[in-house]
Protein backbone atom coordinates (compact mmCIF):
# COMPACT_ATOMS: atom_id res chain seq x y z
CA UNK A 1 0.00 0.00 0.00
CA UNK A 2 1.01 2.92 -0.80
CA UNK A 3 1.89 6.23 1.96
CA UNK A 4 -0.30 8.36 0.16
CA UNK A 5 -3.14 6.04 1.01
CA UNK A 6 -2.91 6.22 4.22
CA UNK A 7 -3.19 8.97 6.80
CA UNK A 8 -3.60 9.08 10.23
CA UNK A 9 -6.67 10.60 11.92
CA UNK A 10 -6.42 11.38 15.46
CA UNK A 11 -4.09 8.50 16.18
CA UNK A 12 -5.61 5.63 14.26
CA UNK A 13 -4.84 5.26 10.28
CA UNK A 14 -6.95 5.23 8.06
CA UNK A 15 -6.13 2.89 4.82
CA UNK A 16 -7.60 3.05 1.63
CA UNK A 17 -8.08 -0.71 0.27
CA UNK A 18 -7.98 -3.87 1.72
CA UNK A 19 -5.11 -5.32 4.10
CA UNK A 20 -2.58 -7.31 2.21
CA UNK A 21 -0.93 -9.26 5.54
CA UNK A 22 -3.21 -11.20 8.39
CA UNK A 23 -5.01 -8.83 10.45
CA UNK A 24 -3.14 -9.08 14.26
CA UNK A 25 -5.14 -6.86 16.27
CA UNK A 26 -9.09 -6.24 15.78
CA UNK A 27 -9.83 -3.66 12.87
CA UNK A 28 -12.33 -1.08 11.80
CA UNK A 29 -13.92 -1.98 8.09
CA UNK A 30 -15.47 1.55 7.18
CA UNK A 31 -17.33 0.80 3.33
CA UNK A 32 -18.85 4.08 2.10
CA UNK A 33 -20.68 4.04 -1.47
CA UNK A 34 -23.22 6.90 -3.26
CA UNK A 35 -26.48 5.75 -4.43
CA UNK A 36 -27.80 7.33 -7.59
CA UNK A 37 -31.17 7.56 -8.14
CA UNK A 38 -32.81 9.30 -11.54
CA UNK A 39 -34.75 12.27 -10.18
CA UNK A 40 -32.99 12.13 -6.84
CA UNK A 41 -30.24 13.67 -5.54
CA UNK A 42 -27.63 11.30 -4.92
CA UNK A 43 -27.17 9.35 -1.49
CA UNK A 44 -24.23 8.10 0.52
CA UNK A 45 -24.80 5.17 2.81
CA UNK A 46 -22.11 3.90 5.30
CA UNK A 47 -21.49 0.45 6.82
CA UNK A 48 -19.12 -0.62 9.77
CA UNK A 49 -17.59 -3.98 10.44
CA UNK A 50 -14.84 -5.05 12.91
CA UNK A 51 -12.85 -8.44 12.25
CA UNK A 52 -10.84 -9.45 15.14
CA UNK A 53 -8.22 -12.98 14.70
CA UNK A 54 -9.86 -15.72 16.22
CA UNK A 55 -8.90 -19.53 16.06
CA UNK A 56 -10.87 -20.70 13.31
CA UNK A 57 -10.12 -17.52 11.22
CA UNK A 58 -11.26 -14.23 11.47
CA UNK A 59 -14.30 -13.30 13.48
CA UNK A 60 -16.27 -10.37 11.62
CA UNK A 61 -19.18 -8.23 13.29
CA UNK A 62 -21.13 -5.94 11.65
CA UNK A 63 -21.33 -2.57 13.72
CA UNK A 64 -23.50 -0.32 11.70
CA UNK A 65 -25.61 -1.80 8.84
CA UNK A 66 -26.72 1.13 6.49
CA UNK A 67 -26.05 4.82 7.41
CA UNK A 68 -27.17 7.55 5.46
CA UNK A 69 -24.08 9.75 6.10
CA UNK A 70 -21.53 12.63 4.19
CA UNK A 71 -18.02 10.52 3.68
CA UNK A 72 -16.53 13.08 6.18
CA UNK A 73 -18.94 12.19 9.16
CA UNK A 74 -18.96 8.61 8.50
CA UNK A 75 -14.74 8.57 8.65
CA UNK A 76 -15.69 11.03 11.88
CA UNK A 77 -17.81 8.07 13.63
CA UNK A 78 -15.84 5.19 12.90
CA UNK A 79 -12.68 7.23 14.46
CA UNK A 80 -14.77 8.18 17.34
CA UNK A 81 -15.53 3.94 17.43
CA UNK A 82 -12.10 3.33 17.18
CA UNK A 83 -11.10 5.43 19.64
CA UNK A 84 -13.05 3.86 21.91
CA UNK A 85 -12.33 0.79 21.54
CA UNK A 86 -8.61 0.74 21.63
CA UNK A 87 -8.83 0.27 17.46
CA UNK A 88 -5.40 1.59 15.76
CA UNK A 89 -6.68 1.13 12.08
CA UNK A 90 -9.85 1.26 9.99
CA UNK A 91 -9.43 0.22 6.49
CA UNK A 92 -11.92 1.48 3.75
CA UNK A 93 -13.60 0.18 1.12
CA UNK A 94 -12.02 -3.06 1.77
CA UNK A 95 -13.24 -6.44 0.27
CA UNK A 96 -14.17 -8.13 3.48
CA UNK A 97 -14.44 -11.52 1.59
CA UNK A 98 -10.39 -11.01 0.50
CA UNK A 99 -8.77 -10.74 3.97
CA UNK A 100 -5.27 -12.70 4.19
CA UNK A 101 -5.80 -15.64 5.43
CA UNK A 102 -4.18 -15.93 9.37
CA UNK A 103 -1.24 -18.41 9.63
CA UNK A 104 -3.25 -20.00 12.96
CA UNK A 105 -6.18 -20.51 10.64
CA UNK A 106 -4.46 -21.97 8.07
CA UNK A 107 -2.48 -24.48 9.62
CA UNK A 108 -5.36 -25.73 11.46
Amino acid sequence: MSRASTVIKEGVRIIQGTPTSPLQKPTLFLNIVRHTVPGEPPRTIASLSMARPGRAGYVIKELIADLAVEPKAAVEKAVAIAKRGDVEEIYLNADLSKLPFLKSAAAG
